[in-house]
């Protein structure tokens, strides 16, 4: 016969190894993002995963030959940047159903999140671990 303390003991594990499950399985998307962009005419193609790591960098035609330095400089830049936006965007995407509520996946993965926002100044009473402690909880 199992006692309610067991019973909850195997509710709490098993609910465990589901978001243990859910991590893995988020940790392996992020693992296969990989996001390519092309400058115009096919100057150059970059390809970079999560994080914005580069995987690939090509140049599918000869138009790279006629380019002045800065000039393809510039469009190697631009194409690396839109490359890493759209796997930013990816990842955000990814992970924002698992967020706290009010957090934009999209703003913290730019940079563009201010977390102190999130947080008030003062703790809330009712909030802080100890406060549950001593009230009994």
């Amino acid at each position: 016969m199992s006692t309610p303390r067991s019973e909850q003991t195997e509710q709490l594990y098993a609910q465990y190894r589901r978001q243990f499950d859910q991590v893995r399985e988020t940790q392996r998307l992020l693992g296969e993002i990989s996001c390519t962009v092309s400058a115009p005419r096919n100057t150059v193609s970059v390809t970079v995963g999560h994080g914005g790591v580069v995987k690939d960098i090509a140049f599918p035609t000869g138009a790279y030959k006629n380019m002045a330095p800065r000039e393809l400089t510039a469009a190697l830049l631009d194409t690396l940047r839109k490359a890493q936006d759209q796997a930013t965007h990816a990842a955000a995407e990814l992970l924002a159903p698992s967020l706290p509520e009010g957090v934009d996946a999209h703003k913290l993965f730019s940079g563009k999140l201010d977390l102190q926002e999130l947080m008030s100044a003062e703790p809330r009473p009712g909030t802080d671990s100890g406060d549950r402690a001593k009230s009994g909880e």
